[in-house]
């Protein structure tokens, strides 16, 4: 079992969190870290705040397939069986075995994606295509082959400034990108949060609109910082 939290609208929490939303839409953004799924903070709900704040102070990065007008957080309770850990060497291993083959189709095709900087100050590469795209591929290989599939990747990233004088960075975290709806036994409310009422839940509506017409510059989608 692992707890996890996914920033996101306070109406998608509410919504989430009721039952009035099954689940999650997977994400499938090119440049998404561990490919195609639904995106969670393993364990940490502050992250998974920080996030869905920093998406709502900065709309026009594009951090979320969905504007956020009141950040927020939800937890899932996860029963993950078959996960491509990257923490571990085992998980390693089978990525760079991917990498090898993929790059034998994306010669095949004449395109090979690339990790790439954001913007001018992006000091971690935060545009992942090429990780992204062997992600997808090992995936499909594994599904034409009948193999049993992966319920999810997992992945530990350093983020942001440095701690002082150590090597440890403010924003590290763990993710998990789940690609198997079924490994979600349920939903629920951080501590300290609160159902919306009717009236709430129409005003955080009505801000998210507001936050999607800000959004019309329509301008590249980036990671989270």
């Amino acid at each position: 079992m692992v707890v996890a939290y996914h920033g996101c609208d306070a109406t998608t929490r509410d919504d989430l969190a009721s039952g009035r939303l099954p689940y999650l839409t997977h994400s499938a953004n090119k440049y998404d870290w561990l490919g195609p799924g639904a995106y969670f903070f393993e364990g940490d709900l502050v992250r998974a705040l920080n996030f869905a704040i920093s998406s709502y102070q900065n709309p026009l990065k594009l951090y979320t397939k969905q504007p956020i007008g009141t950040p927020a957080a939800v937890g899932a309770v996860l029963c993950l069986q078959r996960v491509l850990d990257m923490t571990t060497q085992a998980g390693i291993e089978e990525f760079s075995h991917a990498c090898e083959a993929a790059e034998e189709a994306f010669d095949a095709t004449g395109y090979t994606p690339v990790n790439r900087p954001a913007s001018d100050d992006d000091v971690e590469i935060v545009h992942r295509a090429y990780d992204n795209a062997v992600f997808t591929f090992l995936h499909r290989v594994i599904k034409e082959n009948e193999g049993v599939l992966y319920q999810a990747v997992r992945g530990a990233f350093l983020q942001g400034e440095m701690i002082g004088s150590s090597a440890f960075k403010r924003n590290t975290h763990i993710q998990l990108a789940v690609t198997d709806n079924s490994c979600v036994l349920g939903w629920f409310l951080p501590p300290g949060a609160r159902q919306l009422s009717t009236g709430d839940y129409a005003a955080a509506k009505a801000r998210q609109q507001e936050q999607l017409a800000i959004r019309r510059a329509l301008k590249p989608r980036r990671k989270a910082p």
